[in-house]
């Protein structure tokens, strides 16, 4: 029995195509800029200098560190050459200074360990490399890239970027790059097991919460929202601890293991506000303490107020104008309290309820009720308490209450035909809105029960069209027929309200003083069964 030959192969690498590959790796052109801070950062200098001529496109790069201790090991893909204690925390991929090879022409580099000047090309073709000693080194690594393609423009806004938390100053042409991230900048941060944390928005407390931005062995590598910038101080500011979280290869420009990350960072962020708030919370009056209720609520840390005496302004509502069905096109008529609200008002008589009510379909008298009796309304919305709050006890539901509408001394009905609206109307001297065993009595405010308005005595306006209809189409709001639709609304109620014909006449006709061969003239108008007029003769 034949048998065929047993092989043995092994992994190759083909180190010229690899490197052109790499080329495509790094994310774009200014990744350069992060790999040379690193370098000096590693080297421990205590500044990195970037000075760039657009004419020349020459970008020269320079630092005060220990300097390059070996120009064979720089020019060694996957080899960084820095001590145990950098590879220990830091973990570099020892690639960083091919993105230099690929951003220029031509290269000069002048260190410790020798002077190098390079067409580029060739070192990525791997021919051998010239390097010349330097005698009385002053110190200064230099880096000189001749032939750089990139605007002087995107390499300073990418350099402040990259400079936002940097732990040693950055310059550009001279001007020192503004770090309000960085960990010596002054800021107040905290310990925790992944890292340094910077927690923003208690200076404002009104302020969003929820954003934050991460670096990672000081560059930018995460932000939470596209909105804003590095710089900005309303995030929270996170330095990762470099030995447990790692940047992706080539250009640490993500996160390995980015969602479980995130994870990690909302937990930790989030026990660290909650520590925060626990420790201000036993140093400020109840109702200092619940203007942070953004913050509170964001963090999803409601428990925190159970105890407290005082609700916050955002959680309830108040009726301060007519009610209406549009606050778009009407204007809002709930607001906020001016102040927040104690438990001692609560228990002394002051109401707080819910209800749900659509002004057109249902109709408003649940809202006239609420406006008139000045109570706080509880929304249940997205400015909520939790369900241990000591409040929920003490919240009136109207919406189990049985309502009820009692007209008194009505007069008469009649149709209002408007451009818009259309509805019958109901006069009466007063009218009383029944809610359980409470009500109340209105004579100057007309309310829309559903299907009809309750216009009493002293409200002679067409404001009650407001709680019948919107006035909007499926693109916008009418201004124009609301307008007109509220103007003859009121001249109808004058024409059904007045005890003097001749004087609700004289109201209701326009006027004439655009017309002076009018002036001085009589008329007897005569108007039919359907109240339009049928004759005008001069008198």
């Amino acid at each position: 029995m034949n048998t065929l030959p047993v092989n043995e192969v092994a992994m190759k690498v083909n180190q010229a195509n690899l490197v052109k590959s790499l080329r495509f790796s790094f994310t774009n052109k200014t990744t350069v800029l992060g790999e040379l801070m690193q370098n000096a950062r590693r080297a421990q200098a205590t500044y990195v200098e970037f000075n760039f001529c657009p004419d020349t496109r020459v970008l020269e790069v320079s630092d005060n560190g220990c300097g390059i201790d070996s120009i064979e090991t720089l020019l060694t893909v996957a080899e960084s050459g820095w001590d145990a204690d950098v590879v220990a925390q830091e973990h570099p991929f020892g690639i960083g200074f091919l993105s230099a090879l690929f951003a220029c022409r031509y290269m000069t580099v002048i260190s410790k360990s020798g002077r190098i000047s390079v067409n580029t090309d060739d070192v990525l073709s791997f021919k051998p490399v010239i390097v010349e000693p330097v005698n009385n080194w002053d110190g200064m690594t230099l880096i000189i890239m001749v032939g750089v393609d990139i605007e002087s423009s995107v390499i300073e806004r990418k350099l402040k970027e990259l400079a936002t938390a940097f732990p040693i100053p950055v310059l550009f042409n001279g001007t020192d790059l503004p770090r309000p991230h960085a960990i010596d900048s002054g800021l107040e941060f905290v310990g925790t097991e992944i890292g340094l944390f910077r927690l923003a928005g208690f200076d404002q407390p009104n302020r969003n919460n929820k954003h934050f931005v991460m670096y990672l062995q000081g560059l930018p590598i995460y932000k939470s929202s596209s909105w804003g910038y590095f710089g900005d101080n309303s995030y929270h500011v996170i330095h990762l601890d470099s030995s447990k979280f790692f940047g992706r290869l080539p250009d640490r420009d993500e996160l390995v293991d980015k969602q479980e990350v995130l994870n990690q960072v909302d937990d930790v962020l989030r026990a660290q506000i909650e520590k925060r708030l626990i420790e201000m919370k036993l140093t400020l009056s109840p109702e200092l303490f619940v203007h942070y209720y953004d913050i509170i609520n964001d963090w999803n840390l409601l428990h925190l107020l159970n105890d407290v005496p005082v609700i916050p302004s955002y959680v309830l509502t108040q009726i301060t104008g007519y009610p209406n069905c549009n606050d778009e096109g009407f204007g809002d008529f709930e607001s906020a309290p001016e102040k927040p609200v104690c438990r001692d008002d609560i228990m002394s008589g002051q109401q707080v309820v819910v209800f749900d009510e659509d002004m057109e379909d249902e109709g408003s008298a649940l809202s006239m009720y609420v406006y008139m009796k000045e109570f706080y309304i509880y929304s249940n919305g997205l400015n909520k308490l939790d369900s241990g709050h000591w409040l929920h006890a003490h919240i009136r539901n109207l919406n189990e209450e049985k309502v009820s509408i009692e007209l008194i001394n009505e007069s008469h009905t009649a149709c209002f035909s408007g451009q818009w609206a259309c509805l019958d109307a109901v006069f009466c001297e007063a009218y009383r809105i029944h809610v359980g065993t409470d009500f109340v009595e209105i004579d100057d405010d007309a309310m829309f029960d559903g299907t009809k308005a309750i216009v009493p005595k002293k409200d002679g306006s067409g404001s009650v069209l407001t709680q019948s209809n919107s006035f909007r189409d499926e693109y916008d709001f009418q201004q124009s027929a609301y307008e007109s639709d509220e103007f003859d609304f009121s001249q109808f109620v004058v024409a059904n309200t007045s005890s003097d014909i001749a004087e609700a006449l004289k109201r209701l006709l326009p006027n004439f003083g655009g017309c002076p061969s009018l002036y001085g003239m009589a008329f007897s108008i005569t108007l039919d069964n359907k109240g339009i007029v049928a004759s005008v003769t001069a008198a």
